[in-house]
Parts: structure tokens; sequence; C-alpha cells
């Protein structure tokens, strides 16, 4: 890929997108949908491998500041007795820390504890 390939800059993006919606609270009206709202992650994930070392280098700064936003507004699922993922798409491994929605409205078990409800304007 070259150094100014716009399909990284577009991908990083949509991820950056998607982080900055978990952040605002996620819609439990998507609540089973969740994993496919990490798809651009999964795409940033399989693309990682083709940049050269420059571009990893270059773009390693941004990722990394949208994991960790990510990781800041999510928790680990809890799994007793699973180990992580071990296909490295930890991602997987996190809820929204921050729902929109109707409290009591089921929840996928491993989202323990529940997450916290915003008002519903």
């Amino acid at each position: 890929m070259d150094d100014n390939d716009p399909h990284v800059t577009a991908v990083l993006s949509l991820w950056r997108g998607t982080v900055k919606s978990i952040e605002a609270g996620f819609d439990l009206q998507w609540v089973y949908e969740w994993s496919n709202e990490l798809h651009h992650r999964d795409r940033l994930h399989e693309m990682w491998p083709l940049l050269s070392e420059q571009e990893r280098t270059r773009w390693h700064p941004v990722l990394n500041r949208w994991d960790e936003r990510f990781r800041a507004a999510t928790a680990p699922k809890q799994n007793p007795g699973a180990s992580v993922r071990q296909d490295g798409r930890w991602w997987h491994d996190r809820y929204p820390l921050r729902v929109i929605g109707e409290p009591g409205q089921e929840l996928p078990p491993l989202w323990s504890p529940p997450p916290t409800y915003l008002p519903v304007d």
C-alpha cells in the first residue's frame, strides 16, 4: 500500500466514527448487532500486515489513540472459563459501558456488570 493510500485513512475515519458513537452511548435497539459495529476495526486488523513498516509506524499512533478511547468506552466481557480470542481481535471481547435504551431490556449474558443506561431524550 502506498503511504498516501486513502483507504487506510478512510477505514481509520470509520473506526473513529464508531468509537465516538460508542462513547456517546450504544443504542440497545442494535444490541445483537454489536459485533457488526466492530467491522471497521476488523478491517484495520486485516490491513495491518499489508502495510509497510513505514506505514505502520505512521498510522500506529492514530490507531492506538482510537483503540484506547474504545477501551475507555467499553468493559471486558465476563466469560469465566473461556480464554481471550486467539486471533488477536481483542475488541470483540468488550462491550459498551454506556447504552441508550429501556432499563431491563435483555442484554447479552456476557455484558456483566450491566452498562449504564443514559436518559432517552
